[in-house]
């Protein structure tokens, strides 16, 4: 045991004083993990056997493809002089076709003053414990594609909501999007799940309910009874995913169906006609394309669409929009009504075999395609390797400090360091609270209304002289330091005290590790993005002999971090914290803390130590008896 102790020690002893040099070797190690992904990358299945997908025929045929139409063609000429004419209109055309048909609709006031509908078809099979929902909006796209959209979803619910199999309720939802389709299904869901809730008017108003909401989809057709490709939305809030099954089930109905569109899952991706020509290179280079697309959007935090209102209750729900592309194949008319209505009643069959909640598959995960996605397993590895780099550099200024000490007494005196934590805690403080004070204008000149650009040009400035102003208040004591650094030799115990920086640089690494090591867990793209910004900063900063030149470029590695940022989102540079500040407003982000609470004190703590006064080398023992 004594001599495995021995080994461990001086394997711990040899690890640590390569610290700085296994951190570099780790964060290179991490950057071609990432290149790796696609290898990694294994094929989507359907892991609930429940679906039975394919087992059974559809029922929407030719003839209910028709009956839609023809609804959307009535549903056109319901129109007013304005948008909310037309809306309103509409959904009273709705509630009356409802009640046609014989099914109960009822009315809930959104948010603003607008008015949702929904209607609930009993399953004859079933208790009425669990329903499954289907949601379309209005007031966000056009008159036609609004029709179709509506027409379609009234067959649907018909046709299903008098399925003899039908075991599960099912609601179908009409959502007064006009002012934010997901904020109007947010209303809806809050009042389904609160009976107590009333209308605006103060009186109770007729609201029934089914079973719980198991799963839900959310259909769109903006350009019509026409599409070449079908886009799948499954972002929620803050990088929040349905589980995995409910995409692949309906990935499975869409590849037995005739019309077998091709699927995405973002809406800038063009569909390549020349897929099985590709070399191998460019094969894997457009999925790592699209692993990186896929976590960007899951780093923003924000949700794609009104299906990210039933995420947030724990409800697995993905977003269907069918699109059109010029120079593939595309369905139109009827048959598009009738591909629409296949995969829509399919999906819904599939899911109304379930006995629970589906949990099977993966809540946590990455996709490079329709049919290629990374589990935790395979996507972790990366974030690991940073974290341990930090860990390392940590450990070894805590146990080690700064640089080789030379000159001990003896052999048989052992060394420790003894660092000013309560300085460099106070110093962490600061630039929190300058972060904290940063943040606070940003949202604040946001809530003002003054534009994205002017958001940004106010917050920037502020920044730069609460950053200016951190560094002269942090090295007000600088003079009053002591030309050589003290150790003190007791009881055969060297105690060498320590250069603030070291204290510092150790206090940033651990309040970077310990909030990315939370963060990896709620939302791993985010984490990960700002670890790779991060970390070279915690890492590789030290005094040097030009402090200016240390400053200027650790000032630079944040904006050349905003400038890939803003070339992959797609937005321009200048409206960046103006845009930071309006998605946090409205729906609660991440990403704002993350900038203002993390991203900036740590810049400004690496910055400090980059300024503090080169190490001293010369080190004055003092024995104790």
């Amino acid at each position: 045991m004594s001599s495995l102790g021995a080994v461990a020690r001086s394997l711990t002893v040899c690890v640590l004083s390569r610290a700085q040099k296994a951190a570099v070797v780790l964060y290179a190690c991490a950057i071609v993990a990432v290149l790796a992904y696609p290898k990694l990358a294994r094929r989507t299945f359907v892991d609930e056997n429940a679906f039975l997908v394919g087992a059974t025929r559809g029922m929407f045929d030719v003839k209910d493809a028709h009956a839609a139409s023809d609804s959307a063609r009535i549903l056109r000429d319901v129109a007013g002089s304005t948008r909310t004419q037309t809306t309103a209109k509409r959904m009273e055309w709705i509630t009356q076709a409802l009640d046609a048909r014989g099914f109960e609709s009822y009315a809930s006031p959104t948010f603003d003053g607008g008015m949702n509908t929904h209607a609930i078809a009993r399953a004859t099979r079933g208790d009425g414990r669990e329903c499954m929902v289907l949601l379309t909006s209005l007031g966000v796209m056009d008159v036609d594609a609004e029709a179709v959209t509506i027409g379609l979803a009234l067959r649907v619910f018909e046709t299903v909501g008098r399925a003899d199999w039908l075991a599960k309720d099912l609601i179908w939802v009409a959502i007064d999007g006009e002012h934010g389709d997901i904020e109007a299904t947010m209303a809806w869901l809050k009042r389904y799940y609160s009976p107590s809730e009333v209308s605006h008017g103060g009186t109770s108003e007729a609201f029934e309910r089914a079973g719980t909401i198991q799963q839900a989809f959310a259909f769109s057709a903006p350009h019509g009874a026409s599409a070449a490709k079908l886009l799948v939305q499954l972002e929620g809030w803050n990088g929040a995913y349905p589980n995995q099954d409910i995409f692949t089930m309906f990935d499975k109905v869409n590849q037995i169906s005739r019309a077998r569109l091709p699927l995405i899952l973002d809406a800038d991706m063009r569909t390549r006609k020349t897929k099985r020509v590709w070399s191998a290179s460019a094969r894997h280079f457009d999925m790592l394309e699209s692993a990186i697309t896929f976590m960007w959007r899951a780093a923003t935090g924000i949700p794609s669409g009104p299906h990210a209102a039933f995420k947030a209750h724990s409800i697995d729900a993905l977003g269907i929009r069918a699109l059109t592309q010029k120079g593939i194949r595309t369905v139109e008319g009827i048959d598009a009504y009738h591909y629409f209505g296949s995969l829509l009643e399919n999906s819904l069959r599939a899911c109304n075999n379930l006995l629970e909640l589906l949990h099977h598959s993966c809540f946590y995960y990455i996709m490079l395609g329709p049919d290629r996605f990374l589990g935790i397993a395979e996507y972790i590895a990366p974030q690991v390797m940073l974290l341990v780099s930090l860990t390392l550099v940590a450990a070894q200024l805590t146990t080690y400090g700064a640089g080789k000490i030379t000159g001990a007494p003896s052999s048989d005196v052992q060394m420790r360091t003894s660092h000013d934590w309560f300085s460099a805690i106070r110093r962490l403080l600061l630039a929190l609270a300058a972060g904290l004070a940063a943040g606070s204008l940003c949202t604040a000149a946001n809530a003002h209304d003054i534009g994205h650009a002017y958001v940004t040009i106010v917050v920037t400035v502020f920044m730069i002289v609460a950053g200016v102003a951190f560094l002269r208040l942090t090295r007000a004591d600088e003079s009053n330091r002591p030309s050589k650094t003290a150790s003190v030799v007791t009881n055969g115990v060297m105690i060498v005290h320590q250069d603030d920086w070291v204290a510092d640089k150790v206090i940033n690494i651990a309040w970077l590790l310990a909030v990315m090591s939370a963060c990896t867990f709620f939302n791993f793209s985010l984490a990960i993005f700002s670890t790779f910004a991060l970390a070279p900063a915690c890492v590789l900063c030290s005094p040097t002999k030009d402090a200016k030149l240390a400053v200027v470029a650790l000032t630079a590695l944040p904006i050349a971090s905003l400038i890939v940022v803003a070339h992959v989102g797609g937005f321009s540079i200048t409206h960046a914290f103006g845009l930071l500040a309006s998605h946090h407003a409205r729906w609660r982000t991440f990403a704002l803390p993350i900038v203002f609470w993390i991203a900036y004190p740590t810049t400004l703590m690496a910055m400090r130590v980059a300024s503090s006064p080169t190490k001293r080398e010369h080190v004055e023992h003092i024995k104790v008896e």
